[in-house]
């Protein structure tokens, strides 16, 4: 966990993008993984892949469109849980799906919907459900808005 917050720290600043391994780190803790070692298979793995990825960019997009349709539709299922009554919850749920899928950019899908909730939900007359860290997101949201590099 300590190399990924890191990692994370570091990639920016070399300018690449940030590394999003702490999902597979912790998948690899819980699978048993403790010594490193797996990060070391894993890298193998990777390396091992290297020589099949040839083949790979050899199957056409049409082939694996409609798994990518599959994984799309079971992507969808956590919209069920959103509120439709609750235009504070149900505004910021979809700008922030809206503006992923149009502007191919999660960035700004979330930064929206960061934005949007706390927003909504003063002028709705709820302050109390939103957290201090939720100003502190939205804050750091409209700071990506105003130094947006594709304006």
């Amino acid at each position: 966990m300590f190399a990924d917050a890191v990692a994370n720290l570091i990639a920016p600043v070399l300018g690449t993008t940030t590394t999003g391994a702490y999902i597979e780190s912790a998948a690899g803790i819980t699978e048993g993984g403790r010594t490193g070692f797996t990060a070391l298979v894993v890298a193998g793995l990777f390396l091992l892949s290297l020589f099949f990825a040839p083949l790979l960019t050899a199957v056409p997009p049409h082939a694996y469109g409609a798994a990518l349709v599959v994984i799309g539709v079971f992507m969808l299922s956590p919209i069920t849980k959103i509120d439709f009554n609750d235009y504070t919850e149900l505004i910021p749920a979809f700008l922030t799906i809206v503006l992923m899928i149009f502007t191919y950019n999660i960035g700004v899908g979330m930064t929206a919907g960061l934005l949007t909730y706390p927003v909504l939900k003063t002028l709705a007359g709820k302050r109390a459900e939103v957290s201090t860290g939720m100003w502190v997101f939205a804050a750091l949201s409209l700071l990506f808005y105003v130094f947006y590099p594709y304006k």
